[in-house]
C-alpha cells in the first residue's frame, strides 16, 4: 500500500518542541494580525498573488522576514537586532497562550494522523487485471 504524504504544516515542519524560537514562529502562523501580518479578516487579497478569495497562509517565512526587515531598517543586517525582532512576543500573547502552543505541539507530535486517516477513512484499492472483469 502506498505512503500516505500529508502537506506539511507549520506544526509538522517545526518539530524541535523545545525551541522557543519555533513556538513564536507558530504564534504568528495562528495569530498574524498581533504580529503585523496579513490576516483573512482585516487584509485585502492582492489578485496578482491569488485567484482564490482567501490568501494561502501555509507557508509565511517570506511574509515574517520582509515584516522583519521593514520593523528594524538598517539593523536589518545586525544579528543582535534581528535576534530581539524574532523573540519579540506581544503581551497579550504571553504566559498561558505560549503554554497553551507548547502543549499543542506535543499533542501533535504524539498523533499519528496518517492512522486516523487509515481508520476513518480507508481506501480501498482494487486493481483490475482482466478487461473483462467488473470494477470494484
Amino acid at each position: 500500500m502506498p505512503e500516505l504524504t500529508l502537506p506539511q504544516d507549520v506544526l509538522n515542519r517545526l518539530s524541535d518542541r523545545s525551541d522557543q524560537l519555533q513556538t513564536i514562529l507558530i504564534l504568528r502562523y495562528i495569530f498574524p494580525r498581533q504580529f503585523g501580518l496579513h490576516n483573512a479578516f482585516t487584509s485585502k487579497v492582492d489578485r496578482r498573488e491569488t485567484a482564490m478569495p482567501f490568501k494561502d497562509y501555509t507557508l509565511r517565512e517570506k511574509e515574517i522576514h520582509q515584516s522583519m526587515c521593514r520593523a528594524l531598517g538598517d539593523k536589518a543586517t545586525d544579528p543582535e537586532e534581528m535576534r530581539k525582532w524574532k523573540t519579540r512576543l506581544p503581551k497579550r500573547l504571553r504566559g498561558a497562550t505560549v503554554a497553551l502552543i507548547d502543549r499543542m505541539r506535543t499533542l501533535n507530535h504524539r498523533c499519528s494522523y496518517a492512522e486516523l486517516l487509515r481508520h476513518y477513512c480507508p481506501i480501498k484499492v482494487c486493481m483490475v487485471l482482466n478487461p473483462a472483469q467488473q470494477p470494484c
